[in-house]
């Protein structure tokens, strides 16, 4: 998602939530994406086939509207469907702050 959209879909998803209403992720880290400077996105015209997030910069993105419930790399797992279940993707669970 390109950065000057962030605001817009954080706004959807707290209209979005109930009271107390829980919302869960799922996006690359930065072993699946390139960790990409938002700066960067303008400079270079191009999401790089998508942003790979930190920890920490995920993290600094929803922290002031919902609290972190769970955070975690997703596992590996075999499946008959290559779908989910990636290592390079992040997982996490948050309630909003109301």
């Amino acid at each position: 998602m390109p950065p000057h959209r962030r605001l817009t879909y954080l706004n959807i998803i707290k209209k979005a939530l109930k009271k107390n209403g829980h919302y869960g992720i799922v996006c690359f880290n930065p072993d699946g994406a390139a960790n990409t400077a938002d700066w960067d996105v303008y400079k270079e015209r191009t999401l790089k086939g998508g942003i790979g997030y930190t920890e920490q910069r995920l993290k600094e993105i929803f922290e002031k509207d919902f609290y972190i419930k769970d955070f975690r790399r997703m596992k590996k797992m075999a499946q008959s469907q290559d779908l989910f279940g990636e290592d390079f993707l992040w997982t996490s669970l948050m309630q909003i702050k109301n």
